[in-house]
């Protein structure tokens, strides 16, 4: 009778340890499918210096050229109207406002990103650990203890311009990820991942994909 209290003993141990050993493997295999399911790597939130500048020049003038039409028509009409020989003191001040006008707008600009960079939050120059999930892209600025997540339903539009994959909602952009920081083993995988999780049916990707 001992015997056999003993042998269940040990038969019921045994079903437990494989027991244990099966959910081992489970949670190991799904931490396998979740790590292969992310991409990480370090970079700065916001663009520096002159990469900065040329993005808001990208972003103000060309990528929507409204503004950049605007700006011009009047210093063009005015050369047009100079040619074909209307002119007077008033009108040659007229031409010379207009004409001057695309170089005001363009100082102006220049004057506003100069000031954005040096009264910039220094958060926006830190080290920030990019994190790319299934369900959106995670940044930590863990040297200010902030962290933003921006889901991918959120983006109208996704460029790859001037050095950095820029993801916009409609007119504003949301984050842009400097290409020169993405690992190498990661670069061809990261536009696919963009490809797989972005909403293709309102967002338009911009992206050379080989």
């Amino acid at each position: 009778m001992e015997q056999l209290y003993y042998d269940f003993i040990i038969i019921l141990l045994s079903k437990a340890a494989a027991c244990v050993i099966l959910i081992k493997d489970y949670f190991l295999a799904e931490m396998r499918i979740y790590i292969m399911d992310i991409i990480k790597f370090n970079t700065r939130l916001k663009a520096d210096g002159k990469e900065y500048s040329r993005i808001v020049y990208w972003n103000r003038f060309w990528r929507n050229k409204t503004e950049l039409i605007l700006s011009c028509i009047p210093a063009a009409a005015s050369i047009v109207l100079f040619a074909c020989g209307f002119r007077s003191s008033f009108l040659m001040i007229v031409y010379v406002i207009f004409c001057a006008y695309p170089f005001f707008i363009f100082s102006q600009c220049k004057s506003s990103i100069s000031y954005h960079l040096k009264h910039r939050d220094a958060s926006e120059s830190a080290p920030c650990e990019i994190t790319l999930m299934p369900t959106g892209i995670l940044a930590e600025i863990k040297d200010f203890n902030i962290s933003y997540t921006y889901n991918w339903d959120e983006f109208t539009t996704i460029y790859d311009k001037l050095g950095y994959y820029m993801m916009f909602n409609k007119g504003r952009m949301i984050v842009m990820i400097r290409k020169a920081d993405i690992p190498e083993e990661f670069k061809k995988t990261f536009i696919d991942y963009i490809f797989e999780h972005a909403d293709q049916n309102k967002c338009l990707i911009k992206i050379k994909r080989s």
